[in-house]
């Protein structure tokens, strides 16, 4: 050991070596290490992308170390690395070969970071020698200003419910590199990650750590009626609430994902809607049953594993909002949603059973269609150049109350 004054650097040398180690799983090392240098991915993003703290892959690196990568985390090395399979695993060489590596592992230590040199001779079954070098640098405590256009777009995926199921670091990572032009390192979505998982910080959009096949994951911090609202996505079964056009009492139902993966409304065996003025009233008819309707598939499930949980409605339609917001000089997008989700429900109904066909073809007005279509293709996917609404706005007013008094005569209000 020797100790440097002038910059206090801490330098320790050690001879290593290691007999019959695997070389396949050396090669996928070495073939990787040499990759994710070119691509000027950093082992502590590795160890991020894969999941772990951020020593594990500098930890890995050790030739003389027995740990090696996993089995399991094969399949994602392609996707750090951007590269091919075959570019990372070699299929020439038998699982059964082995190496002999010797050399020397030196570590470098000051107040601002720690190197680790590895410099070794890899031999060959058949004889023959290579010579390697490697370097490994960890900067301490060093602290990274927060990219806020990344944080922002993590904002929109939490407001967004992606984050209501745990997410690995490599899935958030390869969502945001398909769908934004920008490209933002695995270091920066490291650091924006952690900013969210301080509670303190911004407490709407926090986020927790989470562990998944002892790889880190990343959720929200759900509230109460969130955890009833992802247990109703998971059977598919929702609770709706409509509020009729000349009435100010809201009536529930229940929509839901049929096994033939159409969406539909609950009705009863003679095919009436299923209505009740409260959600306590809805619940403890679906609970009773009494024959007087086929339950949806996971409608057990669904009951049985509220527990706790508030139930708490997923979507309100009132027709009168719809016509109150297109009375307004200026359209609001929520305007415009709204009425997409009525038109929706409408079509759901309609497809569901013959006797409401006749809906279908209400909905197929030109206005209608017209506003239905200009949301969908300016706002649903979000155009580059959205184009303005237009449209008949007396006609639509008109059409839309035929559509809403025709749906409110077949549900029986």
């Amino acid at each position: 050991m020797e100790e440097k004054e002038d910059n206090q650097i801490i330098s320790t040398t050690e001879h290593l070596s290691r007999q019959k180690v695997s070389r396949i799983d050396f090669e996928i090392l070495v073939n990787f290490y040499e990759i994710c240098k070119k691509k000027k991915i950093s082992e502590r993003e590795v160890s991020f992308l894969m999941g772990k703290v951020n020593k594990y892959f500098s930890e890995i690196l050790n030739p003389f170390f027995k740990e090696h990568i996993k089995t399991e985390y094969l399949d994602i090395l392609p996707a750090i690395a951007s590269t091919g399979i075959r570019k990372i695993i070699p299929n020439d060489i038998s699982p059964k070969e082995t190496i002999d590596i010797l050399g020397t592992h030196t570590r470098n230590t000051d107040k601002n970071s720690e190197v680790d040199y590895y410099k070794f001779t890899v031999t060959y079954k058949d004889g023959t020698t290579k010579n390697y070098r490697w370097k490994i640098k960890v900067t301490k405590g060093s602290r990274s200003k927060v990219n806020p256009e990344l944080l922002e777009i993590l904002k929109t995926l939490i407001s967004r419910h992606y984050f209501h199921k745990p997410k690995f670091a490599l899935t958030i990572y390869m969502l945001i590199k398909s769908r934004f032009k920008n490209t933002f390192s695995p270091l920066e979505l490291q650091i924006a990650l952690s900013k969210l998982t301080n509670k303190s910080v911004d407490p709407e959009f926090a986020l927790q750590e989470g562990v998944d096949n002892m790889r880190i994951t990343y959720s929200k911090i759900l509230t109460e009626t969130e955890k009833f609202l992802e247990h109703c996505q998971d059977n598919r079964i929702w609770i709706s609430s409509y509020v009729p056009l000349n009435s100010p009492s809201s009536r529930y139902f229940i929509w839901y994902e049929d096994t033939d993966e159409n969406d539909k409304l609950l009705t009863s065996n003679d095919g009436k809607v299923i209505l009740c003025s409260s959600i306590e009233e809805l619940l403890c008819l679906l609970r009773r049953n009494d024959d007087i309707f086929k339950a949806p598939v996971n409608l057990e499930t669904w009951i049985s594993g509220m527990e706790n949980l508030p139930p708490t409605i997923s979507v309100t339609y009132s027709p009168r909002e719809i016509i109150d917001g297109f009375g307004a000089d200026s359209v609001s997008v929520d305007t415009l949603a709204n009425f997409v989700d009525f038109y929706n429900l409408v079509g759901d109904l309609g497809c569901q059973d013959e006797r409401f066909e006749d809906l279908l073809e209400l909905r197929e007005e030109g206005e209608l269609r017209k506003v239905w279509n200009h949301y969908y293709n300016n706002h649903l996917f979000k155009a580059k150049k959205r184009k303005e609404l237009s449209f008949d706005k007396t006609k639509f007013i008109v059409d839309f109350r035929e559509l809403v008094e025709r749906f409110e005569r077949c549900i029986s209000i």
